[in-house]
This record gives C-alpha cells, sequence and structure tokens, in this order.
C-alpha cells in the first residue's frame, strides 16, 4: 500500500483518546484507513490480516506517525481464532472499546452459478465468523459496561441487485440483522452496535470484481470496471475507503452515544448495485 495517502495524513481530534480499537482486515482498504482515522483521533490500536505483509506495512506506517499500534495475523473466517484475537487485545491494553468487524471478502459467481464451496467460504467470512469475533470482543465489554462494535456490512446487504454476489449479499444482510439483535441485546451492559453498509469504495476489494466482470466478460483493461460505474453513484464520484473510515470513527465516539441498532449506508446516494 506504500505510505500513507495525504487524505490519511490529515489531523483530527483527540476524541477517542485513551480507547483500545482493534480493527480486523486492516492491513488494506477500509481497515487500513480506519486504523489511521481512529489512530489520530487518538485510540490505541490493535489491528489483524491474513496478510502478514500487509499487516506489517500498515503497522510500520501507524508507528511512523507515532500512532500506538500492535496487531496480530488472525483468520477472521477460522472461529477458533476469535477467543485468541480478543486475548491479545486485552493482554496488549488491558481493555477493549472499539471493534471494528472488517474483515471480508468476495468470491464472484453468478446465480446459477453460486457453488455449495463459495457459499460457505462466503458466509464462514463475512457472517459466521464476524458473529463470533463480536461475540468474543462483547465478553470483555460486557465486564466494562462499555464499548462499541461497528461491523462493516455492505450495500449489497441491504439494496442488492443484479450483479451482487448472492452469498455475499446474503451474508452481509445477516450482519446488518445481527447488528439489530446485538445491540439490542448488549444495551444492558452500555455496549453500543451499529453498522456500515459502503457502496461502492476503490479498494482492492473489487479486484475480483474487476477480473471475472470487467476483464473477462466486457473485455475492459485492469482496473478500468470500477470507474465505469460511477454513473451508478447520484453524487458522482467512487467512495474512497476515508469515507468509511469518517464514519467508523463517529459511531466509535461519543458523539454517537445515542446510537446503536442502526445501519448507515456510505454510498453517495446510491441504493443497490
Amino acid at each position: 500500500m506504500g505510505n500513507p495517502t495525504q487524505s490519511e495524513n490529515i489531523r483530527h481530534s483527540n476524541r477517542l483518546e485513551d480507547r483500545v480499537v482493534a480493527i480486523t482486515g486492516a492491513g488494506s482498504g477500509n481497515g487500513r484507513s480506519s486504523a489511521f482515522r481512529t489512530g489520530r483521533e487518538g485510540a490505541s490500536l490493535y489491528i489483524s490480516d491474513i496478510d502478514a505483509e500487509l499487516l506489517e506495512e500498515t503497522l510500520g506506517d501507524l508507528k511512523s506517525e507515532g500512532i500506538s499500534a500492535t496487531g496480530g495475523i488472525f483468520d477472521a473466517a477460522n472461529i477458533q481464532d476469535a477467543p485468541r484475537f480478543v486475548s491479545a487485545i486485552t493482554e496488549a491494553y488491558g481493555r477493549l472499546d472499539v471493534l471494528v468487524n472488517n474483515a471480508g471478502a468476495v468470491k464472484v459467481e453468478p446465480f446459477p452459478e453460486v457453488s455449495e464451496e463459495n457459499w460457505d467460504w462466503t458466509m464462514n467470512l463475512n457472517l459466521k465468523g464476524a458473529f463470533f469475533i463480536m461475540q468474543e470482543a462483547a465478553k470483555p465489554m460486557m465486564k466494562q459496561r462499555s464499548g462499541n462494535i461497528v461491523n462493516i456490512a455492505s450495500i449489497a446487504g441491504t439494496f442488492g441487485g443484479p450483479t451482487s454476489s448472492p452469498p455475499y449479499a446474503a451474508a452481509k444482510a445477516g450482519l446488518v440483522n445481527l447488528t439489530t439483535v446485538a445491540a439490542a441485546s448488549l444495551a444492558q451492559y452500555g455496549v453500543r452496535v451499529n453498522a456500515i453498509a459502503p457502496g461502492i469504495i476503490n479498494t482492492r476489494f473489487h479486484d475480483p470484481v474487476d477480473l471475472e466482470i470487467g476483464q473477462k466478460k466486457l473485455g475492459l483493461e485492469p482496473g478500468d470496471h470500477i470507474h465505469t460505474r460511477v454513473n451508478l453513484i447520484p453524487l458522482g464520484r467512487l467512495g474512497e475507503p476515508e469515507d468509511v473510515a469518517a464514519t467508523v470513527a463517529f459511531l466509535a465516539s461519543d458523539d454517537a452515544d445515542h446510537i446503536s441498532g442502526e445501519t448507515i449506508t456510505v454510498a453517495g446516494a446510491m441504493r443497490s448495485l
């Protein structure tokens, strides 16, 4: 990913000072930008990713800015990693204040061709794994009687369309519903739970879509497909990871103290994929 972008270098307030923020899938894209944004707002970070190289690069870039950050390699699709992940956070910092449940991915297959293997892989990562990470993170938060969970869902799970991956759309719809259930269940402990549903965000997440649809089906050059979709966005531009990160920081802060069980769409007024 290289050095932080100019937008990543913008300084922000200290509204997350003295808070421990954990972010899954933080090696790139929305997770990486959320790490920079919350770190610049004063948080101490524990970040994870399945890609060791990306994780180390992000940690190095965070530390070069003076942001307190550590992390480890964990597989969000492996529920055995969930308790190890949360234990590593509490061992490092003694508490957990915010979980950004961000790790996710998609394998592109059209509706008539979706395989059971793709379905299970997608559900394990984007729904089952996300739930058990949320469940483990809630345990120290319940003891603290405070905490905050931000699930990264997708517009595909709220307004899915013909180009949506069916298992991915189903998984993200489940995550949106789990967000409302968790919010109601954990409110008595002072724990808030919300979700963000990004639209078309300019990240490497779209590489599989670019390959399978843009290059193989439409004959476009690598990287061009995502830019052909700008006309679907009423605000007239692709979303950037910093747009998602700004929403993460808001939901993680006291500015959102009376918001729980909600899903905020970050999609430039777009309503479907």
